[in-house]
């Protein structure tokens, strides 16, 4: 089994589990980024707006694998799959922590 090395503190996600995203697959936006703070989760989800508490049932983890990624100028984004050995989503705002511009 694959270890999965996405972690997620954006806990008023739907998918976000214990720390762990299970949603099946995400998408890291910021095409014009340069820090990491203009970075997000697009497949975050507000739990208090969206009424589902939670979608891990039936759904997958989502690894690193899993990541598109249009933050064009992150050194981990190949060809928009995300590249990075472990990738960390951040609980204020779900910016990805992982970034680092080129």
């Amino acid at each position: 089994m694959e270890k999965c090395n996405l972690s997620c503190s954006a806990n008023s996600c739907v998918y976000n589990t214990s720390g762990s995203c299970y949603a099946g697959a995400i998408k890291v936006d910021g095409k014009q980024a340069t820090t990491t703070s203009n970075t997000f989760c697009s497949s975050y989800v507000d739990r208090a707006a969206s009424g589902i508490n939670n979608v891990a049932n039936g759904s997958n983890e989502v690894c690193t694998n899993n990541i598109r990624c249009e933050a064009y100028n992150c050194k981990y984004n190949e060809e928009k799959l995300c590249k990075a050995d472990e990738v960390h989503i951040n609980k204020k705002n779900a910016s990805c922590e992982t970034f680092v511009c080129e």
